[in-house]
């Protein structure tokens, strides 16, 4: 649609943006402040979420720690299990006491999968599951396990591992889950001297409830990590125990704020991440949960969909509505352009409807008049131009007479002949060959070997200018010899490679013409070995060529843009032409037209 040009178009153009443009931006701008507002209360009612949740897992770990810290109950007790740490005994009644003391550990609550305990000066192993004791002598369960912590007064959290017995044998009805393990050094008060460590396997149960009511399954992320940066827990099943490589979490730890929110636009992830910070038994602690935008504008973008169906429906009526106000406003410009159209393509007559008397009217009678005129005008001019073109074709015709040329250039070869002048009979021969295909002004179309044939006369007769310099080669196949083409459109392209190609200074000249065919198309490729044409000089033959520019002023570049313009006139835009130069030297001409095996 050209707007430009068309008072319709225009009118169309102008009434669409009137409606479309306003309601577009109402719609947009609606859509834009729900998606802040909701952003808004996405953080603050997330922000309050995981401060509750972050109480949540402060009670949850500092269950574990006081469970940890049973073992120093009743320490004035000789049979509680600090008093038989203390005694560094191990008998019958012992292991009664030390298996209700270990008992009483278990069922202190639900997640408890299993409790090992270590006895430093006995150096025994006691494991409890299910209610079932195993003992062995050493502490091999421990080694890779435990880890002293720095702080005496601190435990060491094990992160989330799958759970083992210990270097025991095994139970045939010993659990497998992953377990977070918290290993209490028992120490003798208050020389603060090792008496044996205490480890209890927590299933991550509790973590687990506690994180399902933070965030949405599916939609969001949770993460509980340590200092180390290892999850203790995450909605990822297959990270807890890992540390998650995510530049988002690492920019939650960077974070100096305890807590707080920041967005993430890279590696994939678009949202919003949320952290909270805490320090627990001598440790950092940080719970982070990310929730993608796609989930907090879900509700935004089923606002837009509404809003975009209420646009639609409107909007087709609405151009409906403008379409048909406007078709009838310019119908009658519309037609009178149309006319005047016609008369720009020879059709010197202009249909209006004189029965109009508004605006339009009067410019259609004043636009008629004045075409009236001109065709008179141009009618008068074509008939003396026709004349004119009939006197000079008419002198020309009378000055040179073919059969007089052609008898007179045989009677030259005659003489050449008899004088013993082989090389001038040649001469004429080619040249007669030339002026008489060149004069046949009915041929248009000829077939390809005449073409041809005319061509080999040509270098023939340049040969004989440039002796043994001037080296060619004309390679094509019989098959495609009877092929259709327009005449004269070889000999104006060699002529440019010895008016631009060749210097005096050339030891060699070397012209090949190959033609052939290739999907139903004739591939005629002109080569020689000149100097070629300088890069500006090729652009703007490119250029002429693209727009068949005959006209232009350039010198040496008449004869193809005259070759390729008339080609065009036979073929349409069937015809391809690319030129270009060749390494070390060189130029290449090569087209391709449609094969017509009939004129």
């Amino acid at each position: 649609m050209n707007v430009r040009n068309s008072i319709r178009n225009k009118l169309i153009v102008f009434l669409l943006i009137a409606i479309i443009l306003p309601i577009s931006a109402s719609i947009f701008i609606s859509y834009f402040y729900t998606k802040h507002s909701l952003k808004v209360e996405a953080i603050r009612e997330n922000s309050n979420t995981l401060h509750q949740g972050t109480v949540s897992m402060i009670n949850q770990l500092n269950q574990i720690n006081n469970i940890s810290l049973y073992v120093y109950n009743n320490i004035q007790e000789a049979n509680s299990l600090y008093g038989i740490l203390l005694r560094g005994r191990s008998d019958f009644i012992v292991e009664n006491q030390l298996y209700s003391g270990l008992h009483s550990i278990e069922q202190s609550a639900k997640d408890i999968q299993q409790v090992y305990l270590y006895s430093e000066w006995a150096n025994k192993s006691y494991l409890l599951i299910d209610g079932y004791l195993k003992r062995e002598l050493g502490r091999v369960g421990l080694e890779g396990h435990y880890i002293q912590p720095s702080g005496k007064i601190n435990p060491y959290f094990e992160p989330p591992h799958p759970s083992h017995n210990y270097g025991m044998e095994e139970f045939p009805y010993s659990p497998s889950n992953t377990v977070l393990t918290i290993h209490r050094p028992v120490y003798r008060a208050p020389l603060k001297e090792r008496i044996g460590i205490l480890s209890i396997d927590f299933k991550l149960d509790g973590f687990r409830s506690i994180s399902n009511m933070l965030y949405d399954k599916g939609n969001e992320n949770i993460y509980l990590l340590d200092d180390n940066g290892t999850a203790i827990y995450a909605s990822e099943e297959n990270l807890v125990g890992q540390s998650p490589k995510y530049a988002w979490l690492e920019r939650a730890f960077l974070q100096s704020a305890p807590s707080g929110h920041f967005e993430w636009k890279e590696t994939g992830v678009n949202g919003i991440v949320l952290y909270e910070k805490f320090k627990l038994m001598g440790r950092n602690w940080i719970i982070v949960k990310q929730i993608p935008n796609e989930y907090i504008y879900e509700n935004a973008s089923l606002v837009l969909q509404f809003n975009m169906l209420v646009l639609v429906t409107f909007l087709s009526i609405a151009i409906a509505a403008t379409l048909y106000v406007s078709v009838k406003l310019t119908a009658p410009i519309k037609k009178l352009t149309e006319s005047i159209k016609k008369t720009k393509l020879g059709r010197i007559q202009l249909e209006v409807d004189s029965d109009r008397s508004d605006e339009v009217g009067l410019l259609g009678n004043a636009i008629k008049n004045m075409v009236d005129m001109i065709n008179n005008l141009v009618m008068k001019e074509l008939r003396l131009e026709l004349a004119n073109k009939d006197n000079q074709l008419k002198a020309l015709q009378a000055q040179i007479n073919p059969h007089f040329i052609y008898n007179t250039l045989q009677s030259i070869g005659s003489i050449a002949l008899h004088n013993k002048v082989p090389k001038i009979y040649e001469m004429i021969a080619s040249l007669g060959l030339m002026m008489r295909y060149n004069m046949k002004t009915e041929e248009t179309i000829v077939p390809l070997s005449k073409e041809l044939a005319h061509m080999n006369a040509y270098l023939e007769l340049q040969k004989q200018r440039f002796k043994e310099r001037l080296h060619f080669r004309i390679e094509t196949d019989e098959s495609i010899l009877d092929i259709q083409v327009p005449k004269m459109i070889l000999q104006p392209i060699v002529e440019n490679c010895f008016k631009h190609g060749f210097t005096s200074n050339m030891k060699a000249f070397e012209i090949t013409i190959a033609v052939q065919t290739a999907d139903d198309m004739l591939r005629i490729r002109i080569v020689d070995n000149g100097t070629g044409a300088t890069e500006e000089r090729l652009q703007l033959l490119k250029r002429q060529i693209e727009r068949e520019a005959s006209d232009t002023a350039t010198e040496g570049s008449i004869g193809l843009i005259n070759v390729v313009s008339r080609l065009r006139l036979y073929f349409d835009a069937e015809v391809r032409v690319s030129i270009t130069n060749l390494e070390p030297s060189g130029f290449s001409v090569m087209i391709d037209i449609p094969v017509r095996k009939e004129a």
